[in-house]
Order: structure tokens, then C-alpha cells, then sequence
């Protein structure tokens, strides 16, 4: 069989919409309800510029680009859309990315717009530079592309498609989400859309608050601590047996990309390490890291260890938070902190059956999906660290503006001690700011200071 044939041949199974529009949707009729960040990247469907979306595997990536394909669809001809996923090992010494483009444009109609949606770019060698080079001479192809990697996605991208880029990142599942999904109490969940909190949110409906914690706690706490252990992926929510969530969690989440993303891209041979470093990450969670302890313990070189965990961060496994300074640069050879992208991986290799929900291990967790909250939202992060004084959060949407910076502090207890909160006192203090606790049940509001259950907490402002 020739190359064209061998492309041809794929071409056509992969894009079935061509002759038959419901088998290639097959695998999205049990998808009852789409991910919030459908509808964000819908009205740039129709400019020039190349989409991009990144994220962790599972998180729904896929069935996504099928959503965006779904809404195409309506205003052209199916053959005008071409899909090719590239997580598969489409990509030897004959065949490359570029093979795929040629035949789909020498097959379609020229002169008509054409839709290229790409699954897993980073699979392809010099993807930026095959895309740019179409994007540049193609006045009628526009292309959706994803991927799991953000070195690949991020670096390669800025560097030869600056300009010509829109990214998007596909996080794990909101907590909101996660409701939606699960089918809870409709009202409760419209109650939550309404007056659950984001981190940055000024005017606060108090009475809304109240409601969410004394009418819809016993049942939104419930629903939490599931989301909390095991709900951050799509395919999880409704699953009842833990075995076969965790079972998923490891081996189509973590073991996909440590035995074969991150091998095949960053060249890895030896994965026995890399997963062992990965499950120590995990019991890190919120803590301060040492790099020779880490060594120390999975046994590498302190090099490598390091060299793994940007793997790790690059991957969208876990990230690193610093202590806090105006400079960005003395900022990263100062104390660092892990945290994951999903906290459901700490449930994938622990046994939380016996865990009371005021157990530290689940303060962690709680710290951990609070600052994944924060993280979508603010461009500075940090902890603050001075000596023996801490607390948990600071954030900035300008860091040479003092008085855009926020103070958190989680606290998953309901015995919440002054003495503990005397650091951030003093601190919102000097820049006449209120500070946030993030609390296990507790709600309260004053002129100094907001107590917030965690589980009324949202990603952003309505």
C-alpha cells in the first residue's frame, strides 16, 4: 500500500461524519451535559486565528473538539471539517502530520472554509512549524488543535505561532460541574450558581450564603467530599464501585502519561522512578519540598529529581507554588510547595474509607482544591513565609499593586484559633485589607476578616 493510501485509508476512518454525521457522535450521546469552557471558545470559532486547548488527560478534551465540530456542522458541509487524532501511533518514518493536511486539502473543495481539528498535537515532529506554514498560505483553514502537554503546547507554540494563537486550558471538573453532572437537587444547584463564592468577588450576597450553608450543607457537604476524592473527572461522577475509580484514576490517567507521554516525548526509558517520584509528590501535598529528601528517598541524583518534576508540572500533573517576593526571579530559588492538579490522585493510591473529614489528609486536599480555584484566576500565586510565621495564600493580579492583594488562609476545622490567624492579621493589616479563612463549615462576615465554607466556593464570579 502506497503512503497516499495509507493516509486516505486513515483519513476516512477517523472522520466519519463525512458519510455518517451519528457514528462519529457515537461516543458523545451518554455526554448529557458540555463543559463550561464550551462556551467560551465558541465565538472565536470564527476568527483566523489557530484555538488551542490544553489540560490533563480525561479531562474531556476530545469530546470537546467533537462539541465545537458538533456547532460547525450546522452552517457547512461535513466534509469541510476534517478530525485527526493524533494519540495514536499514526506517526512513523513514512508518515507525518503534513501527509495528513496534503491529502485532506488535495481531496476537499479549495475554495470553500475548511475546519482542521487536530487531537494531541504534540505527537507530531515541528507540529508548530507545519501549522504556521498552512496558517500562513491558507487563507480558508482554520485549526482547533489540543493536547496534554504544556511544554509542547505552551513553549513550541509561543515561540513559531505567536500571534496567531488562541489557548484555551480545559482544567479537572468544577465542583459545579461536578453537581451538574451528578444530577443533584436542581434547585440546590441553581442556588449554587447564584451565591456561591468566587475568591475575587466583591459584592457578596450574604443572605444567598446563608442559604447555601443552612438549607443545602448536610447535602452540598456530601456531594464535596465525593468531588473531593473522586469527582474531578467526568467519567467518575457516576461511577459507584471505588475500586473502578481509582482503577481509572491510575491506569488512564496517571499511568497514560508517565508510561507513555512523558517517556515518549521528554525520551524516558526507565518509568519505574518517574512513577515512584510522582506517588512521594503526592504525599507531599501543601507541604514545603526538599529537593534532597526527594532524592534521598526515590534514590536519584538531586538533577534528576528535579528534571522529573518539571515534567511533572509540564505535563499538567502538579504545580509549584513559592514563597512570596515582588521578584519573580528570586521568587523561584526561594521555598516551593506541591500542589496536584487533580486532588483525586491522592485517593488513587491512599485508603480514605476510614478517614473522618476533619482528618489533616483531608485539610490538605481542601488547601489543594483551593488553590486550584485560585489558580485560575490570578497570574501571581504565592505562600508567605517569613521564619516561623506563614499563611497559606497570597494573590495578586498586579504585584506592584498592594492593594489588589488578597489573603487566604484554609483552616478545614471548625475550631478556628486567633492565635493562629495572628501572621495574616498583621499583614491585612498593613494594607488596610480584609483577609479570607477558608473553613470546614463555618460562616461568618465582618469588617476584618470573611469565614467561607470550602464547599460554597466556585471558580469565578457570575
Amino acid at each position: 500500500m502506497s503512503k497516499k493510501e495509507l493516509v486516505l485509508a486513515e483519513i476516512y476512518r477517523q472522520n466519519k461524519h463525512w458519510k455518517n454525521i451519528n457514528a462519529f457522535f457515537a461516543d458523545l450521546k451518554d455526554i448529557k451535559h458540555s463543559r463550561a469552557l464550551l462556551d467560551k471558545i465558541i465565538p472565536y470559532l470564527d476568527k483566523k486565528e489557530i484555538i488551542s486547548i490544553i489540560g490533563l488527560r480525561r479531562t474531556g478534551k476530545t469530546a470537546l473538539l467533537k462539541q465545537l465540530i458538533q456547532k460547525i456542522i450546522k452552517q457547512t458541509k461535513p466534509e469541510n471539517i476534517f478530525f485527526l487524532t493524533l494519540d495514536e501511533d499514526l506517526l512513523g518514518n513514512r508518515v507525518g502530520l503534513a501527509d495528513y493536511i496534503n491529502v485532506f486539502l488535495e481531496i476537499s473543495n479549495s475554495g470553500e472554509q475548511k475546519y482542521i481539528f487536530i487531537d494531541e498535537v504534540q505527537y507530531a515532529l515541528k507540529w508548530q512549524h507545519i501549522i504556521k506554514r498552512y496558517y500562513d498560505t491558507e487563507p480558508n483553514l482554520k485549526f482547533v488543535i489540543s493536547g496534554s502537554s504544556a511544554l509542547f503546547i505552551k513553549k513550541q507554540a509561543t515561540e513559531s505561532l505567536a500571534g496567531r494563537i488562541y489557548e484555551f486550558k480545559l482544567p479537572v471538573l468544577s465542583f459545579e460541574e461536578y453537581l451538574i453532572i451528578k444530577e443533584a437537587n436542581s434547585e440546590m444547584i441553581s442556588d449554587f450558581q447564584k451565591f456561591a463564592i468566587a475568591p475575587e468577588q466583591k459584592k457578596i450576597n450574604k443572605s444567598g450564603a446563608e442559604k447555601l450553608v443552612y438549607q443545602w450543607g448536610s447535602e452540598l457537604k456530601k456531594h464535596f467530599y465525593d468531588y473531593l476524592f473522586f469527582g474531578q473527572f467526568p467519567i467518575l461522577v457516576n461511577e459507584p464501585n471505588i475500586e473502578a475509580r481509582k482503577k481509572y484514576l491510575i491506569e488512564a490517567v496517571y499511568k497514560k502519561t508517565l508510561e507513555y507521554d512523558i517517556p515518549k516525548i521528554f525520551g524516558i526509558e526507565k518509568t519505574e522512578a518517574l512513577k515512584f517520584l510522582f506517588q512521594i509528590s503526592v504525599s507531599e501535598v501543601g507541604s514545603i519540598i526538599e529537593i534532597g529528601n526527594l532524592a534521598s528517598e526515590a534514590g536519584l541524583n538531586k538533577e534528576t529529581v528535579n528534571k522529573y518534576l518539571r515534567y511533572f508540572e509540564n505535563s499538567f500533573l502538579i504545580h509549584f507554588v513559592y514563597n512570596f517576593s515582588k521578584s519573580f526571579r528570586k521568587s523561584k530559588r526561594l521555598l516551593r510547595k506541591i500542589y496536584l492538579e487533580s486532588v483525586n490522585f491522592y485517593a488513587a493510591f491512599r485508603d480514605i474509607d476510614n478517614l473522618a473529614t476533619d482528618s489533616p489528609i483531608i485539610g490538605f486536599l481542601v488547601e489543594n482544591y483551593f488553590y486550584n480555584i485560585l489558580e485560575q484566576q490570578y497570574q501571581y500565586i504565592a505562600f508567605f513565609r517569613i521564619r516561623k510565621e506563614e499563611f497559606d495564600f497570597i494573590v495578586a493580579k498586579d504585584l506592584l499593586d498592594k492593594k489588589s492583594y488578597q489573603y487566604f488562609e484554609v483552616k478545614h476545622t471548625n475550631n478556628i484559633r486567633e492565635n493562629d490567624l495572628t501572621f495574616i492579621k498583621r499583614k491585612a493589616k498593613k494594607i488596610k485589607g480584609i483577609y479570607t479563612i477558608i473553613s470546614k463549615d463555618k460562616l461568618e462576615f465582618s469588617a476584618q476578616r470573611n469565614i467561607f465554607p470550602i464547599w460554597i466556593m466556585k471558580n469565578q464570579s457570575s
